[in-house]
């Protein structure tokens, strides 16, 4: 893992709406809570490809994400390697060792460079406890990641390219997505080499199937932009079984 170099400022936000410090803000947490954090963490800087958790680790520290992109992954049985979350600034990662002790559930890779601050087991159980609006946000976090958990642990690597950017897509849209008043979802900004990263791919390859998307008017693409306008049509791109209702 890449060290924490110079220590830097803890940013004010805005996060991504559905991520755990946007519903931290949202909760209206004292600005002790994030002082307290700023005081017991240390800050990492990740690189593209590196992984910040890995899967079988008995590791129990937890990283809260300031900035940049991550993909959660597992090995199916057969050996394929299943997607099952994008993680963005401003969102938990590892908090579930923490909390049982267990080996990592999951590997976390950077998709792009990563700004992160490292809280230990210690650290981050006290944090929750001294701040009750931490914790409910915790808990909110919790539920939205094990909400769509078994529909995502479907195989990812042996996909088409276009099959794993609408996987990926529909995952941004089911968690940080943001209905407009003309009923379409906004979802966060992500470079083209970002989203390359989290599939696996070129770049031009991503630049070819958001264009055949946009194509189908399923999404909306502008610089750091995609608004999806058919959630029914991105679904159907992912090859995936129907969400539960």
């Amino acid at each position: 893992m890449a060290g924490g170099g110079t220590r830097q400022r803890f940013p004010a936000g805005p996060w991504p709406h559905g991520s755990f410090l946007a519903d931290l803000a949202a909760a209206s947490a004292p600005d002790t809570a994030t002082a307290d954090l700023q005081a017991a963490s240390t800050p990492r800087t990740y690189e593209p490809h590196e992984i910040l958790l890995a899967e079988g680790d008995t590791g129990t520290f937890v990283l809260l994400l300031l900035s940049g992109v991550a993909k959660v992954t597992t090995v199916a049985p057969g050996g394929e390697t299943a997607l099952l979350a994008v993680r963005l600034g401003g969102d938990l990662v590892g908090e579930f060792a923490a909390f049982d002790n267990q080996p990592r559930s999951a590997t976390v890779t950077a998709a792009g460079r990563v700004h992160a601050r490292r809280l230990s087991q210690r650290t981050f159980l006290r944090w929750l406890n001294d701040h009750p609006a931490v914790a409910l946000a915790v808990g909110q976090s919790l539920v939205r990641k094990n909400r769509w958990s078994v529909r995502r642990r479907g195989d990812f690597s042996s996909c088409p390219v276009a099959t794993r950017v609408a996987r990926v897509l529909a995952d941004l849209a089911e968690d940080y997505g943001q209905r407009g008043g003309d009923g379409a979802l906004s979802i966060p900004g992500l470079t083209q080499a970002e989203l390359a990263g989290l599939v696996g791919a070129r770049e031009r390859s991503v630049h070819e199937v958001l264009g055949a998307l946009a194509a189908e008017r399923v999404i909306d693409v502008g610089y750091r932009r995609v608004t999806v306008r058919s959630l029914p049509g991105l679904h159907e791109a992912t090859e995936l079984p129907p969400m539960p209702t």
